[in-house]
């Protein structure tokens, strides 16, 4: 036995020109482009993250709003009475920040 794996000299050979013949290929294949992303972010997140980040973002396209009218969103439920979305993030529609005319936050609190 030539070799440690225990393989066939033969079948060590062909292994070794497809991976050869796959090298470039690979390369090119590990590119999945996932948005604003640098090269740093790219080596740090393997090719399996990065298609499955990108077909959920597919997937789930961002939420719009179906009208901007601060009353009419009030009474679809979106907005409670001072203006802050009900589901998702803590912010405030009207003042465009994380808290209300007043000053304080979603939970009633000064910032």
């Amino acid at each position: 036995m030539a070799n440690s794996h225990g393989l066939k000299s033969n079948i060590v050979k062909k292994q070794a020109a497809a991976r050869k013949l796959a090298k470039g290929k690979k390369k090119k294949d590990h590119s999945a482009y996932i948005g604003n992303e640098n090269p740093q972010a790219r080596k740090n997140q393997s090719y399996k993250d990065r298609k499955h980040y990108l077909e959920n973002k597919q997937k789930f396209p961002k939420k719009k709003l179906k009208t901007k009218n601060i009353d009419a969103l009030k009474e679809q439920g979106v907005l409670d009475e001072r203006g802050f979305f009900v589901k998702g993030k803590k912010k405030n529609f009207v003042t465009k920040s994380m808290v209300d005319e007043k000053g304080l936050d979603f939970y009633g609190m000064p910032r």
